[in-house]
C-alpha cells in the first residue's frame, strides 16, 4: 500500500512539472472581475442612559473588491491558476484580502495561499437579499455599545461562517475532494495565524499547526434541493498552562422547492477560557421569482462572558430581524435594501445594552 501511494505521488508531481509538451498549453492570463457594493440608509438608535454617544442619522456604506483571476490547463490536463483579490476601499490592516494559487484536476482542488478555510468556505446558510446579517452588516449600522463584548468578524457572536481563532486570511493549505454523489470533502492545514507573512512561526509564541475540516452535500431530489454542510477547526500548539486550544463548529442545512428556500446554521466557538466562549444561530426564509426576491431572516450571538467575587464581565448578546428585498435591473446590477432591528444586551454587572432599527438601500454590482 505504501508502495501505491508513493507511486501515485510520484505521478502528480511529474505531471505538475514543467516539460516540453506543456509548451503547447496557452500561457495564464489574468482578467478583471469584483463586486461593488453601495448602500445609502437611515438608523435610529438608542444609545442607554448617559451616553453622550448620538449615532441616530442618515449614512452611506461601502463595500468593494477588484479580483485579478487567471486559469491555464496543461497539455497533461492539470489546471493551474491564481486570485487575488484586492479591497477596492482603503483598509490599512489588509488591503490584499486574498491571494492564493490553485490547482484543479480529476484528483480534486488544492488552494495554497491567503484564502479561508475548508470550515468557513464549505458552510451553508440562509439566503439572504438585502446587507448581511451573518456576516455582521448589522454592526455598521447598529453600533455595539462598549459594554458588550463579542465580535463579528468570523466570529459565531455576528456569523455562522467562522474560523478557529478568527484566523481571517492567514496562509492556508488546502485539499477539496471531487464531488461524488452530492458529497464533498475539504481538509486546510493552517500553519499558524499569519497572513501575508513569511516568518518562521514561534510555536512557543502563537497559536500554530491549526487544521479545519469541512463537509457539505447538495443534491437535487426530484425538484426539492437539499443542502446538508458541517466543519470543525482546531489549533494544536501555542497554549499555554491552563487555556484551551482555540476552536470552532459550524453546522448548516437549506431546503428549497421552486421559487422558496429555507435555511438554518449554526457555529460555536471556544477561546482560550470558557468566558471567551461563543454562539450563533441563524434562521431565514426567502422567496425569489424572475428579478426579484424577498428575505425574512433572524440572527443571534452570545458571548459566555464570567462571573468572579459577584462582578460579571465579558458577556454579550446580539438579536438581528432583517426583512430584506432585491430586484435585478440587468447582468450584475441589482437593487436592494433592508429594513432591519438589532438589539445588543448584556450580563455585566453595572452595564446596559442598546438596540436600533435601520432603513438601507443600496445598489450591488458584480463585474
Amino acid at each position: 500500500m505504501k508502495k501505491i501511494l508513493l507511486g501515485t505521488t510520484a505521478i502528480v508531481a511529474a505531471g505538475m512539472i514543467a516539460s516540453p509538451s506543456a509548451d503547447a498549453a496557452e500561457k495564464l492570463k489574468v482578467s478583471v472581475g469584483g463586486y461593488m457594493e453601495q448602500w445609502f440608509g437611515y438608523v435610529s438608535q438608542d444609545e442607554g442612559t448617559g451616553s453622550t454617544n448620538d449615532y441616530s442619522g442618515f449614512d452611506v456604506k461601502s463595500d468593494s473588491e477588484i479580483h485579478f483571476t487567471g486559469m491555464t490547463t496543461l497539455d497533461n490536463g492539470i489546471s493551474v491558476g491564481i486570485n487575488v483579490q484586492l479591497e477596492a476601499n482603503s483598509n490599512a490592516g489588509d488591503q490584499i484580502d486574498e491571494s492564493y494559487l490553485i490547482v484543479k484536476g480529476n484528483f480534486g482542488e488544492i488552494n495554497l495561499g491567503s484564502e479561508n478555510s475548508a470550515l468557513y468556505k464549505m458552510n451553508y446558510a440562509p439566503d439572504e437579499y438585502g446587507i448581511g446579517i451573518n456576516s455582521g452588516d448589522q454592526g455598521d449600522w447598529v453600533t455595539q455599545p462598549a459594554s458588550v463584548s463579542g465580535g463579528f468578524f468570523r466570529s459565531p457572536f455576528g456569523s455562522t461562517n467562522v474560523e478557529p481563532n478568527r484566523t481571517n486570511d492567514s496562509e492556508k493549505l488546502t485539499y477539496y475532494t471531487p464531488r461524488i454523489e452530492g458529497f464533498q470533502l475539504g481538509v486546510s492545514y493552517i500553519p499558524d495565524n499569519g497572513q501575508d507573512a513569511n516568518g518562521q512561526p514561534d510555536r512557543n509564541a502563537s497559536f500554530s499547526d491549526g487544521y479545519a475540516i469541512g463537509a457539505n452535500f447538495k443534491r437535487d431530489l426530484g425538484g426539492f434541493d437539499l443542502g446538508v454542510s458541517g466543519g470543525y477547526g482546531t489549533f494544536t500548539e501555542g497554549a499555554t498552562a491552563g487555556q484551551d486550544d482555540p476552536a470552532a463548529w459550524a453546522l448548516g442545512l437549506t431546503v428549497g422547492f421552486g421559487g422558496f428556500s429555507a435555511g438554518a446554521s449554526y457555529a460555536k466557538s471556544e477561546g482560550t477560557t470558557d468566558a471567551l466562549d461563543e454562539e450563533g444561530y441563524n434562521l431565514g426564509v426567502a422567496y425569489a421569482s424572475g428579478p426579484w426576491g424577498v428575505s425574512l431572516g433572524w440572527f443571534h450571538g452570545e458571548r459566555e462572558g464570567s462571573t468572579t467575587a459577584g462582578v460579571t464581565s465579558g458577556t454579550g448578546e446580539q438579536n438581528t430581524y432583517a426583512l430584506s428585498g432585491k430586484y435585478a435591473l440587468g447582468p450584475g446590477v441589482t437593487a436592494a435594501a433592508t429594513l432591519g432591528h438589532t438589539e445588543y444586551d448584556t450580563d455585566n454587572t453595572g452595564a446596559e445594552g442598546t438596540d436600533g432599527t435601520f432603513f438601507v438601500v443600496g445598489m450591488k454590482l458584480s463585474f
